[in-house]
């Protein structure tokens, strides 16, 4: 008889294995032998239906942050600001927000299994970053109308996307002059007169002095400066900022033209248009 009995111990042994093994994931605030601290395990989003799995996202995001925000008195605390950062991307990018839960919960198991939340906390403060490489968050889409400052240097700096196309204009009528006896001009500059040398702003051909120009810096950080007179129409190569300025190497001395009590001021207006072809 207890010769019979060991196969079949041995068999509900084997049972008990075989049922841990295939125990279902958990989902929710656990905490392993050892931890410090409890982790949210998402739930497994691939066998919800798409209402069900937006509004888990959702709720699973909720949890993630409210850790991240110290609202579990475990330690853990990131920042309202990298808080409300993450939460805005996260709410623009919803289909980005699984693999970010799975990449919270692998980070959030290495500290609390002794390897503390400074790795944890890096990574959740590049993930804005990280989510919105290659984007453009602000793109050139309103008309921005503006008066010249001759006695500034760049001026107004907006951002453009790659692909953004503006007209750059300034009034013709209005005229001033960039030296004491020099002649009056307006935004197309003194086309008489060379801005040839290194200390201009814009010092090749096709740029005068006084002229209005224009800048462009590429996320990259690579700037070209182009000429703009009267009109300028320009494409966007990629991501960047650009601002304004009269081409001038001394500002103190411009003076706005004056005929009475009144005095002439150059209005810009930058405005958006269709892609070039």
């Amino acid at each position: 008889m207890r010769q019979m009995l060991i196969p079949a111990l041995v068999a509900l042994s084997g049972c008990g294995k075989k049922d841990t093994a295939s125990a279902p994931p958990p989902v929710g605030w656990f905490s392993e032998e050892g931890w410090t601290m409890q982790c949210y395990f998402p739930p497994d989003f691939d066998t919800m239906n798409e209402t069900d799995r937006r509004m888990k996202r959702s709720q699973s995001m909720d949890e993630m942050l409210s850790q991240w925000g110290g609202k579990r008195d475990d330690g853990v605390s990131f920042g309202d600001d990298l808080v409300m950062e993450v939460e805005t991307v996260l709410l623009g990018r919803p289909d980005n927000i699984q693999a970010v839960l799975q990449q919270n919960l692998n980070k959030c198991k290495q500290a609390a299994g002794g390897g503390g939340s400074a790795e944890w906390k890096s990574w959740a403060g590049g993930l804005a970053a990280v989510l919105t490489e290659g984007e453009c968050g602000i793109p050139l889409d309103y008309t921005m109308f503006d008066y010249l400052d001759i006695e500034s240097g760049w001026q107004r700096t907006l951002s453009i996307c790659q692909g953004n196309v503006i007209r750059i204009s300034g009034s013709e009528s209005d005229q001033y002059r960039i030296s004491d006896k020099g002649p009056w001009m307006n935004v197309a500059g003194d086309t008489s007169g060379s801005s040839a040398g290194a200390d201009w702003p814009c010092n090749f051909e096709g740029c005068y002095p006084g002229q209005l120009i224009m800048r462009f810096v590429s996320e990259a950080g690579i700037e070209t400066v182009m000429p703009v007179g009267l009109e300028l129409i320009f494409e966007a190569p990629e991501h960047g900022k650009i601002s304004y300025r009269i081409n001038d190497v001394t500002l103190y001395d411009n003076k706005w033209y004056q005929q009475g009590s009144i005095i002439d001021h150059t209005s810009i207006e930058i405005t958006p248009m269709d892609r070039v072809e």
